[in-house]
């Protein structure tokens, strides 16, 4: 097993990633942008999409990373394949963005392959009469490697890489009690950023930025967080030393009697500054919308552990009443859950009740400076509630400013401004917290061992 907390004794001190230190130059330098696409994203597993995307026999995408692109399409009502975008003929893209089909074809010279990948047609063949390789398994499209969980499919470009079942097990381990699967998209924004690809994700590794970039939660949330290592990906809890409701430690404000007010703000928060405008985000509306009959129906003095439960509560009754049902997580299942993952190297979740915001963050072209930034709002919804998938793509998200959560141009906004700051001569390295920005640090330590090489990992 790949132990990804050991030193890096090949590098010099100042380039070495501790608990409490990551290297700037880590996402600033093209340099280390170009180890990368030799190095790490050839190799590593990521996300390309949801299973909802391609629901139907035919139903396609196109995920691109990079100079390389993939198909991923549904072949039958179970199985989904991937593909490398290319005509084995003179190299055309086949497919662009999304759609159905019921074949592929290249639009060039006409070739065609069915949903499997099997040659169907070359236009006039016998012209390659007696030249090698090509019969028709020799024509037949590149398969990439594909994984599937939680409703989410990845793909692989490495042929003998890692197995996705061990890739994926910490994941599994503490998140399929959680049935991602059962999930269905609320918003799908995808921008263009100023910022480096990690510098988007390592926005939601951890809570230590919440009192200064989300202030307005510290009235009804207690940040207070740790972070730990799960494999090559990470997560982050809450510790809960204050109930939910309750004012942030950073506040000095004591815990108040009477937390109904407070229950009922923290999923109104939600609503308010992570949704869209009818209030999918985070949760559902329907969940925001049923936690506020804490304050009618909640004695008051109830205690602080039963107005949780009592919210809790009239959210089920409200998913129940449209046939929609939540787990029942142990307490331990809860605690191994946590509030926040990475899944290495460029996609996020973080989830509350019954809804998870998912972002994926890749490299736009050989810049640094820049990436393309996926947000996404996934959510229990009941059938009559799943809207038509729309793919926002906003290239200059501050002038679309207005269609984005809150919470979300907050973090946009900072973003970038780490980004410049990384540049700065006076920064001699990122302190991280060694508490509450282990994500951080362990993402840096990973990307490490791809880069700049590694006995056990290469093995």
């Amino acid at each position: 097993m790949n132990d990804f907390t050991r030193p890096e004794p090949a590098l010099p001190p100042h380039r070495q990633v501790r608990a409490d230190f990551v290297p700037q130059e880590d996402n600033t330098s093209p340099a280390i942008a170009q180890l990368e696409r030799e190095r790490l994203w050839p190799r590593v597993w990521q996300m390309a999409c949801r299973e909802e995307e391609i629901a139907q026999v035919g139903n396609f995408v196109t995920y691109e990373i990079l100079d390389q692109s993939i198909i991923v399409i549904r072949v039958s009502e179970t199985a989904i394949k991937a593909y490398h975008n290319v005509c084995p003929h003179r190299g055309r893209q086949l497919m662009q963005g999304c759609g159905s089909v019921n074949k592929l074809h290249c639009a060039f010279h006409g070739w065609q392959w069915t949903l499997r990948g099997e040659l169907l047609r070359v236009q006039d063949r016998e012209d390659w009469n007696g030249c090698s390789d090509m019969a028709d398994r020799d024509l037949r499209l590149a398969e990439v490697r594909l994984g599937r969980w939680g409703g989410f499919v990845f793909i692989n470009l490495d042929a003998d890489g890692e197995a996705f079942d061990d890739f994926i097990a910490p994941v599994r381990r503490a998140l399929d009690p959680l049935g991602f699967e059962e999930y269905r998209f609320g918003w799908y924004k995808t921008l263009l950023l100023k910022a480096n690809w990690k510098t988007a994700i390592e926005a939601f590794q951890e809570s230590y930025h919440v009192a200064s970039v989300h202030p307005q939660y510290l009235p009804v949330v207690d940040e207070l967080n740790k972070s730990y290592a799960e494999g090559q990906h990470s997560k982050h809890v809450y510790l809960f030393q204050r109930p939910m409701g309750a004012p942030s430690h950073h506040t000095t404000l004591p815990v108040p009697a009477d937390l109904r007010a407070g229950v009922a703000g923290v999923l109104a928060a939600f609503r308010d500054w992570v949704g869209d405008a009818e209030g999918k985000g985070q949760v559902t509306a329907r969940s925001a919308a049923a936690a506020q009959r804490v304050l009618t129906e909640v004695p008051e003095g109830t205690p602080p552990q039963e107005v949780m439960m009592a919210a809790i509560g009239f959210m089920l009754e409200a998913a129940h009443a449209q046939g929609v049902q939540w787990p029942r997580l142990t307490p331990e299942q809860t605690m191994a859950a946590g509030v926040d993952w990475t899944v290495f190297p460029n996609m996020g979740l973080v989830f509350a009740f019954d809804g998870c915001l998912v972002f994926r963050a890749r490299p736009n072209g050989s810049d640094p400076d820049s990436c393309i930034f996926d947000a996404w709002s996934i959510l229990r919804l009941a059938p009559q509630e799943v809207p038509r998938l729309q793919r926002e793509f906003y290239p200059d998200w501050k002038a679309r400013e207005h269609e984005i959560p809150g919470l979300l141009v907050q973090d946009l906004r900072n973003m970038e401004f780490v980004q410049r700051g990384l540049h700065s001569l006076g920064l001699k390295g990122l302190r991280t917290n060694p508490v509450q920005e282990v994500q951080v640090s362990h993402l840096h330590r990973v990307l490490h061992r791809y880069l700049y090489g590694d006995d056990e990992l290469r093995a």
